[in-house]
């Protein structure tokens, strides 16, 4: 069954979040953890913030350095700022997590499914919201350890100009400007942001700095027809290009200076038309998606690949409010249907093989999501999906949780869910001479996963999370499977099962101008013959914010990460061997001192204390960066 879905674009508009929130909701309403926002005290699930204060107190340039803060977050940068950067999170892999930016699911399929952060900016961004646990009944089958929100900056004042202006060391360079108007039908917001470095020395051995140059758009505009109607539509674009170094695979197999560039666009797109007729108990929405990620590689000027991958997805909800009057609401029932189409490209020199080919795959689900209370402070939450593929046989995922208020300030939950993640383009169909050659017959793998948690705020003051999670994941892709036939590698599904288990302490409060946060995570994450790569036993972050007084605050933030396994692969005839990657602690600050109603100079320093540290194996990470921030805005 083959579809198109972007010819429906025209008839429809869609949003970046299922429904709007004002700012005093912000750390009470998730919009992940339902099709519908739903009242956090009623979520039987693990969900984090990071608001615009936060974000804007930190002073940080990509978004890697604040996802650190999160419990369960295991981050791999190959390099500095703009080498490839993954998260994995509670010992998943680096595609198991989805990532929203405005609604529209930005993991790049032409790279195996993953996300980069090193091409997202902080400039524009007003919120950051990350659920925990399988989530591909709600999300569909990237959403297998969680989902991660981000939303861009959008009108809230009548008319607001802001911008900035950055300079640091390592030939730092950064220029913003944002631009919103708000009326009582028609909102709009636009933010334009670039950014440049020098950059520093991935590898071990030489001299030669590796530079990034990245530049993002973002707009959204939202149009109220009539107390039923709302349009809405948001575009996301950017463009980088990244310097890295090539490996020496003939002497010793680590990386090496070399004239290696990467070119690559970022286009998202979101349209959504939403029927919500006043005094209603139901609404629906109609929504077409569309993220395009393209990539192409160059070594000394001469073009070695590239990869294309493109999502549309067409989303059809209905939204029934069963509270039957309730203040907030805690009855529900979501039922829609989604169509996605997948389209894969891969272009190269041939060379010992043919890498250029195209491959699609077309998915239609039916979903349902809803949450009933039981009692006074007792609700029963479930989704389901069932998934009808062009490529794989059928298969279903849900998540079922119980979530009890105990007391007005302590919540307990459990939940249950099940997710699938398909193999990648990559998995089944990639090629690169002499290194790796796909596999077409590989099998979605499965995830089955039980949480326990509560919530516990002993004063006002005072927020305190801790979550337990097991997860068994069956049909496991291993993507290093060493093939004699072709001499290369290649990728296999495992026969046993893998697993992942630990728990996450999350602590948040405030002390008279001091806001803090603490978070701590345990992990134990096996395949099945050895304990799995690039993630560390032990992670953790903690964050002071202290306002001194009207002008001066100062931002403190320190994220560990312990001692992890990656893998070596000396030069042939030699085996591949483990190594161990040592602990580490990253240190950052920022300085804002507010000159004015209207000016803000932020100084802000990175890896303060210069600690040497790789995440992955051979690859040097991010030196000590200072930078001087002038930021302004006028209402």
């Amino acid at each position: 069954m083959k579809i198109k879905l972007s010819f429906l674009a025209a008839f429809i508009a869609a949003s970046p979040t299922v429904y709007s929130q004002s700012n005093n909701d912000l750390e009470t309403i998730s919009v992940l953890g339902s099709r519908a926002a739903i009242d956090k005290r009623t979520l039987a699930g693990s969900v984090s913030f990071l608001d615009e204060d936060t974000i804007k107190a930190s002073g940080a340039s990509t978004v890697v350095e604040l996802l650190r803060t999160f419990a369960s977050v295991n981050v791999s940068q190959s390099g500095p700022t703009g080498t490839l950067s993954e998260l994995r999170f509670r010992g998943s892999e680096s595609n198991h997590i989805l990532v929203l930016i405005d609604g529209v699911e930005v993991n790049d399929i032409g790279q195996g499914g993953l996300v980069d952060f090193a091409h997202i900016v902080v400039a524009d961004i007003e919120r950051i919201e990350l659920l925990r646990g399988p989530q591909s009944a709600l999300w569909g089958t990237s959403a297998v350890s969680g989902v991660i929100s981000i939303t861009t900056k959008r009108a809230s004042e009548p008319q607001q100009l802001s911008g900035n202006i950055a300079l640091g060391t390592q030939a730092t360079k950064e220029l913003g400007l944002s631009y919103s108007l708000k009326s009582d039908k028609l909102s709009f917001a636009i933010n334009l942001n670039h950014l440049s470095t020098d950059g520093d020395n991935i590898s071990r051995n030489g001299g030669e700095d590796d530079g990034y140059r990245n530049s993002s758009l973002s707009a959204q505009v939202q149009y109220d027809i009539n107390d039923a109607h709302q349009l809405t539509s948001n575009v996301r674009i950017v463009e980088f290009t990244s310097s890295f170094d090539a490996i020496d695979f003939a002497t010793t197999g680590l990386p090496t200076d070399a004239d290696n560039v990467s070119e690559g666009e970022q286009l998202n797109y979101l349209l959504r038309w939403l029927y919500a007729p006043k005094a209603n108990n139901w609404s629906q929405s109609l929504s077409y998606q569309l993220s395009r990620n393209e990539s192409e590689n160059y070594t000394q000027d001469i073009f070695s690949g590239s990869t294309l991958g493109e999502t549309e997805r067409l989303t059809w909800l209905h939204y029934f409010d069963l509270s039957m009057g309730a203040g907030y609401k805690q009855n529900f029932l979501n039922i829609g249907v989604d169509a996605v189409e997948e389209d894969f490209q891969q272009a190269g020199p041939i060379s010992f093989g043919d890498p250029n080919q195209s491959q699609s795959n077309t998915t239609i689900s039916a979903l349902a999501d809803g949450q009933v209370s039981l009692g006074e402070s007792l609700y029963l939450s479930a989704s389901l999906r069932r998934d009808n593929s062009d490529e794989f046989e059928d298969a279903s995922s849900f998540r079922l949780g119980l979530s009890w208020q105990v007391m007005p300030n302590l919540k307990v939950f459990l939940s249950r869910g099940k997710a699938i993640k398909n193999p990648s383009f990559t998995e089944r169909f990639g090629f690169f001479p002499g290194t790796f050659q796909g596999n077409p017959n590989l099998t979605p793998e499965s995830s089955f996963s039980n949480e326990v948690g509560l919530e516990y705020a002993p004063t006002d003051q005072i927020d305190i999370q801790l979550t337990h999670f097991n997860t068994e994941l069956e049909d496991e892709i291993n993507g290093f499977v060493f093939d004699p036939t072709s001499g290369a590698f290649t990728a296999n599904n495992l026969e046993e099962t893998s697993t992942r288990k630990g728990f996450e302490l999350s602590l948040k409060g405030y002390l008279d101008h001091l806001a803090w946060s603490a978070s701590y995570a345990y992990l134990e994450a096996k395949a099945p013959t050895e304990i799995e790569l690039r993630r560390a036993r032990h992670t953790g972050s903690v964050t002071l914010n202290y306002t001194i007084n009207d002008q001066n605050n100062v931002y403190v933030q320190g994220d560990y990460t312990g001692s992890k396994l990656d893998r070596f692969f000396p030069p042939f005839p030699a085996s591949p061997e483990l190594v161990e990657l040592g602990a580490y602690w990253l240190l950052s600050a920022n300085y804002g001192y507010k000159i004015n109603d209207s000016l803000t100079l932020n100084l802000r320093a990175e890896n303060l204390l210069n600690e040497d540290y790789e995440d992955v194996f051979g690859f040097v990470g991010q030196k000590r960066r200072i930078t001087l921030n002038l930021r302004y805005q006028l209402n």
